[in-house]
C-alpha cells in the first residue's frame, strides 16, 4: 500500500537538520520548499473535505 504524501514529508520536514540534511547542496531551500508544499497540500485537503460536505449537505 502507498504512504500518504504527508507521511513521506515528515521525515524529512522534522526540526533536526541531520533529517533534512540529506535531501541536498541546498537544504535550507529545500526544507523551506518542503514545508511550504506540506501546508498547501493540508490546506487543499481541507477545502476539499469543506467542499465534499457541503455538497453531499445540498
Amino acid at each position: 500500500m502507498a504512504k500518504d504524501v504527508l507521511e513521506l514529508v515528515e521525515g524529512y520536514v522534522g526540526e533536526d537538520p541531520l533529517q533534512w540534511g540529506k535531501l541536498s547542496s541546498q537544504v535550507t531551500s529545500r526544507h523551506l520548499e518542503l514545508l511550504l508544499l506540506r501546508e498547501i497540500l493540508v490546506e487543499l485537503r481541507k477545502l476539499n473535505q469543506t467542499k465534499g460536505a457541503s455538497a453531499g449537505t445540498s
